[in-house]
């Protein structure tokens, strides 16, 4: 059974960034400025749709008022653990294997991936 951000579409996802950057409730006219809509029957579409799967909460004020119900963090999460899986066999080693063989990460990312990897090794020790 998939989780409620494994189902969110890429469409879906913008309205959520806009959700998450706003960081309070948000308007379907402040939500269509922010997507650069002008009809707006696209974003309706999309939040009754996020509504449906229990992505985004609504409430009547004297219009629809929209908040995320699922953070940032969980949606990356989940589409992080998806795309692994999918694409490496469900082996984070090996896609950061790639990452590195395909010249994707500076001295800085690694740096703070090594950092990372320390507090991570150094917690499991407590």
């Amino acid at each position: 059974m998939s989780s409620v951000e494994e189902k969110i579409t890429e469409a879906e996802l913008e309205v959520m960034e806009v959700l998450w950057d706003a960081g309070e409730p948000c308007t379907l006219g402040q939500i269509k400025e922010a997507l650069w809509e002008k009809n707006g029957d696209t974003t309706k579409t999309l939040l009754r749709r996020l509504c449906a799967k229990g992505a985004v909460g609504q409430e009547k004020r004297q219009v629809y008022w929209y908040t995320p119900l699922v953070s940032r963090e969980e949606v990356r999460g989940s589409r992080t653990k998806k795309l692994i899986d999918r694409l490496y066999a469900g082996s984070a080693r090996n896609m950061v294997a790639a990452l590195v063989r395909a010249d994707q990460l500076n001295q800085e990312d690694i740096a703070q991936l090594r950092q990372l990897l320390d507090e991570m090794d150094g917690e499991r020790r407590q």
